[in-house]
């Protein structure tokens, strides 16, 4: 008997696509990184880099609290299905470039964006310390590095079965940020509901 092949991570995305910024708004995730940009040091988002955008709802929340658009707003996804979504949700918020590749692509310059945003990125990555670096590169000097990940609870135990992520303790986190080179890193908790049980956000800046 063959074994049975598990799906990859963009196959898995790509087949809940159409439904998924429903699902998030259902759970109460977009207010959630709301509160994060708003508990975090303004600033312009200027050049933005979104890893795992999904249907763009991170970066969505992101433009909202700045209040102005971004500069150039650059969309990345293993799954095409996902990227056209975002695209979607987010046009008219600045001129948007989409990349279908994963996380540590040579395409995306060294130094070339003011803001990077990943939300529910590292969990999934066998090596989140090698991607907070990547990351940082993809800063400019001063630039911002802003984070939700998933932590450890019983209900992020049952998403890890089917979609593999990993679940980081806030002082995990801190602690790859500071490895990864990053300074003034903060562990932002979210106020209430699903995200604050499953889920934490970061701030770091580029020294």
């Amino acid at each position: 008997m063959l074994a049975r092949t598990r799906p990859s991570l963009a196959d898995l995305y790509a087949d809940v696509a159409a439904g998924w910024q429903a699902g998030i708004e259902r759970l109460g995730y977009p207010a959630a990184y709301g509160a994060l940009f708003a508990a975090a040091p303004p600033g312009a988002p200027g050049r933005v880099l979104d890893l795992g955008t999904g249907s763009g709802a991170f970066a969505e929340a992101a433009l909202r609290a700045a209040g102005r658009p971004a500069e150039h707003l650059a969309l990345l996804d293993t799954s095409r299905e996902m990227l056209v979504a975002a695209e979607a949700r987010l046009a008219g918020r600045a001129p948007i470039t989409l990349h279908h590749a994963p996380v540590g692509t040579d395409a995306l310059p060294e130094a070339g964006f003011d803001t990077v945003l990943a939300a529910h990125v590292i969990e999934h990555l066998g090596d989140p310390a090698g991607a907070l670096r990547w990351c940082r590169a993809r800063l400019a000097p001063g630039g911002r590095l802003y984070l939700a990940v998933s932590r450890p609870h019983w209900c992020t135990a049952l998403l890890r079965w089917k979609w593999g992520h990993r679940a980081y303790r806030p002082q995990a986190v801190l602690a790859l940020l500071k490895g990864a080179g990053f300074a003034d890193a903060r562990h932002i908790a979210f106020p209430a509901g699903p995200p604050s049980r499953t889920s934490a956000g970061y701030v770091a800046v580029r020294g």
